[in-house]
């Protein structure tokens, strides 16, 4: 059945499956203050204060109306200064199509975001995410080598 995003039932029973899927990939709900729709992540057991996390669109119990919204999904990496700091991102997962198939594609994502996570290495003096800037060069995502007494 065509997802059809003015049909309650449809952003309902969209809602249940995402979180059903999430749950079933480990992701656990989160708090965000100052975000109303729900998040999911998950900590990495590598990399120090770096997550996966899923906004999912769902506000109340069920997916917004909005057919240009997205769920996204991506790595964030929280900042010693209390800043969050984009690692990585998937492309987006469009609500559209077959509402059985909307799962999947979010599966993929999700997938997709872990393999990269996993291919990120530690800082070796605080074990941040090591990214890569435009320059091609190596540097620690928390800027390590400016904080005192580290």
């Amino acid at each position: 059945m065509d997802y059809d995003p003015n049909n309650p039932f449809h952003r309902k029973a969209l809602a249940v499956d995402i979180k059903a899927t999430l749950l079933g990939l480990g992701l656990m709900p989160e708090e965000r203050p100052g975000t109303r729709e729900l998040v999911f992540s998950r900590a990495s057991s590598r990399l120090t204060r770096t997550q996966l996390r899923v906004y999912t669109s769902i506000v109340d119990d069920e997916v917004r109306d909005l057919g240009s919204d997205s769920i996204k999904v991506c790595v964030t990496f929280d900042r010693t200064d209390g800043g969050t700091r984009g690692v990585l991102r998937e492309a987006r997962v469009f609500r559209t199509g077959q509402i059985e198939e909307i799962p999947g594609r979010l599966v993929n994502r999700v997938q997709g975001a872990i393999k990269e996570l996993k291919a990120l290495n530690p800082c070796t003096r605080c074990g941040s995410p090591v990214l890569v800037a435009k320059t091609g060069k190596p540097y620690c995502a928390d800027a390590c080598w400016n904080h005192q007494g580290s």
